[in-house]
């Protein structure tokens, strides 16, 4: 796949914006090659640059879904059923970046699954309100291709979204198109002046303020 639109994320970037541990994604990604580790849960849509693996926007969207459920109770293997299983009924290599995930969290994840492991995601979802509290307000964040009913734009923190078409996904202030990476390392290098790096790039210093507010939040 062509990175041009799709956007690009180290697996250590992926770690830090889902607030997922770096081995586990790791881990989870494994190798494209036919020896690709048993733990490996996806399957990337790029293949690795000179043994540097990267994922797309729509695998960051599955990784922080997965991720989630996982760190709420659900078994890997009943997550790795699932996500198989999705893949075959919406006939996408992204099942938890459809639009149809949104619209009823416990039918969709329990598709397909045996009755032990069903119980076991319905007990974790409805019990612990897994989907209510974490995932629900997680993907109405997210905005939909009207088209392919797949995620498109991820709005990440306030005036903050990842989109894949702009700026190759990275972490952008919505309402000036700006890198936030970019306005809080100039915001660092010039004694923390949020008015003077605003008029820099002829903004509003809210903008930059959500810029490192966002960078700092999400700092390793």
């Amino acid at each position: 796949m062509n990175i041009l639109g799709h956007g690009v994320y180290s697996l250590p970037e992926a770690a830090r914006l889902t607030r997922l541990k770096a081995q586990r994604v790791r881990e989870w990604f494994g190798s494209r090659e036919k020896d690709a580790t048993r733990k490996s849960v996806f399957r990337s849509d790029y293949r690795p640059i000179d043994g540097d693996n990267a994922i797309s926007f729509l695998d960051l969207i599955d990784l922080f879904v997965v991720g989630q459920l996982r760190n709420h109770g659900v078994a890997l293997q009943s997550l790795r059923k699932v996500y198989s299983q999705l893949k075959k009924d919406l006939n996408t290599p992204h099942p938890f970046c459809r639009q149809e995930v949104l619209t009823d969290g416990k039918n969709v994840f329990t598709l397909g699954l045996d009755d032990q492991n069903k119980s076991e995601m319905i007990e974790v979802l409805a019990q612990q309100r897994v989907f209510a509290q974490i995932l629900l307000p997680f993907l109405k964040r997210i905005d939909y291709d009207d088209a392919t009913r797949l995620a498109r734009r991820w709005c990440i923190a306030d005036r903050v979204v990842i989109d894949p078409s702009i700026c190759f996904g990275k972490p952008i202030v919505s309402e000036v198109g700006m890198a936030t990476s970019i306005l809080a390392t100039a915001y660092d290098a010039n004694g923390k002046n949020a008015e003077v790096v605003a008029g820099w790039y002829d903004i509003h210093a809210k903008h930059v303020i959500a810029a490192v507010d966002f960078e700092q939040s999400f700092a390793a």
